[in-house]
């Protein structure tokens, strides 16, 4: 039985006549049952695609609040990280009419509050893992940004900066933008000061690196320069400021990424005709 209250009667699934709804909106790519396993509230709009669902609830609640906020973001990732082996995204604002109104989607009549999901939803693995910066509560917006770092690094072997910071920005729009953003630069320079190696990867020396000639670790190290060059190029030109990286006719201005990044034009300029070869040839299998 749909459960409507009387002051949401006229217009469940829009923000026109009740301001105080708040959508939590995602798209998760799995088949359809992990809500369900989590012993989540029955969603408000739930709708199979073709890569996965996209599922939501219409929450009752006023989050102008810094306290608020807080509950809001810790809720938001909470969602990222239980259902981050599925994959999850968090979509933007509230559902469409186009997709309220298809008639593949289930809608269910009856708004939340947003404590209902607050039990059932994953806490952090261990709470000595919780950086010393972060405040009382669990900081799962800092770990939510984390994780999705850590797949960018196993997807492609380093952090996209650009990418990472939008991602939690749309992630996490009602927390305040400069904290977003130093996060994702704590988050960034760490890795990136690791040359993007993950934590639990080995960083003791094996015995076969112990034995390699100097030839060899010679050789080794000029690789892993020459890898920490091309991904820094990458990150110039896909991350915040790209744009200021092109020339009127779209080209890339090569002396700048050249200045900015310190690396050599003819470098700068091998590893973005080999970058965008990559792109070019991933579309086609596309």
């Amino acid at each position: 039985m749909e459960i409507i209250p009387k002051k949401h009667q006229n217009s469940i699934m829009t923000n026109e006549n009740n301001p105080i709804i708040y959508w939590l909106y995602f798209h998760i790519k799995g088949n359809g049952t992990e809500w369900i396993d989590y012993n989540l509230p029955i969603p408000n709009l739930f709708e199979h695609i073709n890569r996965g669902y996209m599922i939501g609830w219409a929450i009752d609640g006023y989050f102008g609040t810094s306290k608020s906020q807080e509950f809001l973001n810790d809720i938001i990732g909470r969602f990222l990280i239980s259902f981050k082996e599925q994959g999850i995204e968090r979509l933007p604002f509230k559902p469409t009419k186009e997709h309220q109104d298809s008639k593949t989607a289930h809608i269910y009549k009856k708004v939340y509050r947003l404590r209902e999901f607050s039990k059932q939803l994953k806490s952090l693995p261990t709470k000595k893992h919780i950086p010393e910066r972060a405040d009382s509560f669990e900081d799962f917006t800092f770990w939510a940004i984390k994780l999705y770092a850590e797949d960018m690094i196993r997807a492609t072997g380093f952090i996209v900066y650009g990418t990472l910071e939008n991602w939690a920005l749309v992630q996490f729009v009602h927390k305040e933008r400069s904290t977003i953003r130093a996060k994702c630069r704590s988050i960034w320079n760490w890795y990136n000061d690791r040359d993007f190696k993950l934590p639990n990867k080995a960083i003791s020396k094996t015995k076969e690196e112990i034995l390699m000639t100097r030839q060899e670790r010679a050789i080794s190290n000029a690789k892993a320069k020459a890898e920490k060059a091309r991904k820094t190029v990458i990150n110039a030109i896909t991350g915040l400021y790209a744009d200021t990286y092109k020339k009127k006719s779209g080209a890339w201005h090569i002396g700048k990424v050249s200045e900015a990044t310190k690396i050599h034009r003819e470098t700068v300029s091998k590893y973005i005709k080999e970058y965008e070869t990559e792109l070019r040839e991933k579309a086609t299998k596309e």
